[in-house]
C-alpha cells in the first residue's frame, strides 16, 4: 500500500476527482493521504476536490519547497 499518493486533475481515462472519489470507497484507501497536484485554481474546484476526498492541495506551478511541505502536511511529519 502507497504511503500517499500524488495526483493530478487533468489524466487520460479517469480525472483526478474520478480516482479520488473511488479510492475512498475502498476501506483500504479510506486513510491513504492523497495530494492534487495541478493548474486547478478556483475556489470551486478546490472545495469540490477536498469534499472528494484529496487531503491537500497545490497549485502548478510550484517549487520543491512549496511541494516538500505539502507532503510533509499530508503524511503529519
Amino acid at each position: 500500500m502507497p504511503d500517499a499518493v500524488l495526483l493530478d486533475w487533468n489524466m487520460p481515462v479517469m480525472n483526478g476527482i474520478e480516482l479520488v472519489t473511488k479510492m475512498r470507497e475502498k476501506p483500504a484507501f479510506k486513510a491513504t493521504p492523497v495530494l492534487m497536484v495541478t493548474t486547478m485554481a478556483e475556489k470551486e474546484q478546490i472545495l469540490q476536490a477536498m469534499q472528494a476526498g484529496v487531503t491537500n492541495y497545490v497549485v502548478k506551478p510550484f517549487d520543491a519547497p512549496t511541494l516538500k511541505k505539502k507532503i510533509e502536511q499530508i503524511l503529519g511529519v
